[in-house]
């Protein structure tokens, strides 16, 4: 991850944590997420040394500007003006990571190698926000080469309980 992209981030949520707009930045940049994801295009125009500063900015107020809040709107031109849009994906990314932090949430990976009842979902669900001392959201894959059990990835930590996991550790012992 790039170190300015933290850095610009930091200040993002500065200034949504100073301005109590934490949700609507969140969501605005979720926006800003959507549009490059469907359109890869359109940073490389905006990191393009061929097209003038004032084209880009030109273009950032086409596309965002009364579609997005003032700070966030004010931050795309910031990047734009230093040359950083590049980075922008990965801001939006920490500052997402920020925001699940303050916002005491985490998104957790289920795979399993059956589909789980609603019930199981449930319990699990309480499990993971027991031992994470967050509200949880997941997604379930299913990953029939488990053979069974489940693995959960959350907070950049797996907890893998499958019964492949538990056949290689007995491979490796007998090794």
């Amino acid at each position: 991850m790039n170190g300015n992209a933290k850095e610009y981030a930091l200040a993002m949520f500065a200034i949504a944590l100073e301005n109590e707009s934490m949700a609507q930045v969140h969501d605005d940049l979720d926006v800003i997420r959507e549009v490059i994801n469907e359109n890869p295009e359109y940073i490389e125009y905006l990191v393009n040394p061929a097209v003038s500063k004032s084209e880009r900015t030109n273009s950032l107020s086409t596309v965002f500007e009364g579609k997005v809040c003032e700070d966030v709107f004010a931050f795309l031109n910031i990047l734009c003006d230093h040359g950083d849009t590049y980075i922008l994906g990965d801001c939006v990314d920490e500052f997402n990571a920020m925001y699940e932090d303050y916002m005491r949430f985490s998104k957790a990976v289920v795979t399993s190698a059956v589909e789980l009842s609603d019930d199981q979902k449930s319990r699990l669900i309480t499990k993971i926000s027991a031992v994470t001392g967050k509200r949880v959201e997941a997604e379930y894959v299913i990953d029939k080469a488990l053979i069974g059990g489940i693995s959960v990835e959350v907070d950049g930590k797996l907890f893998d309980g499958s019964v492949r996991k538990n056949l290689n550790n007995i491979k490796e012992v007998i090794s």
